[in-house]
């Protein structure tokens, strides 16, 4: 987390000595209508305040992305897509993540009862049961028979009862 912080602190200084940097290059590009020979300094100060520029707003922008409370949705919105079930690695390479805040991330809604652990051989799988699909079947309550629900039967074919929609 430290070294997230002082990222952002450079970004923000970036964007802090680009500014007038790239006041000057206009100014100076304005002076040029002038004096001709002023636009190659116009130029060379715009392209000195655009590249601290662009890289302290990528870098915001990238911070942004990998905060805490950003990628708790995006492991939410992950899982989704994934029908329920994550894991580490899927994470990691979702948000391009070190796996241990991948898995800080996925500990922290696993506490928060928003998701289970479930270990299965060689990884460890972190479900989100409300996240799951349900499947439904028609069911005849009287001799237990399953159907999909694809097929048109209102009736058992084996005993003739009325058919149920069970969900699970």
């Amino acid at each position: 987390m430290e070294r997230q912080a002082m990222k952002k602190i450079l970004a923000v200084i970036a964007l802090l000595i680009s500014l007038p940097l790239l006041t000057l290059g206009v100014l100076f590009l304005i002076a040029a209508v002038a004096n001709p020979q002023r636009i190659l300094v116009a130029s060379v100060l715009l392209v000195a305040g655009a590249l601290p520029l662009t890289w302290g707003l990528l870098t915001l922008r990238r911070q942004a992305q990998i905060s805490p409370e950003a990628l708790a949705a995006g492991a939410v919105e992950l899982a989704r897509r994934l029908g329920g079930e994550v894991t580490v690695a899927q994470m990691q390479a979702e948000f391009r993540i070190p796996a241990g805040q991948a898995l800080e991330t996925l500990e922290k809604l696993r506490s928060a009862g928003q998701a289970q652990l479930e270990q299965r051989p060689g990884r460890a799988v972190y479900i989100f049961r409300g996240l799951q699909p349900s499947l439904v079947t028609r069911r005849c309550p009287y001799c237990g028979a399953s159907f999909s629900v694809r097929e048109a039967l209102r009736q058992c074919p084996n005993c003739g009862a009325a058919l149920e929609i069970d969900k699970t």
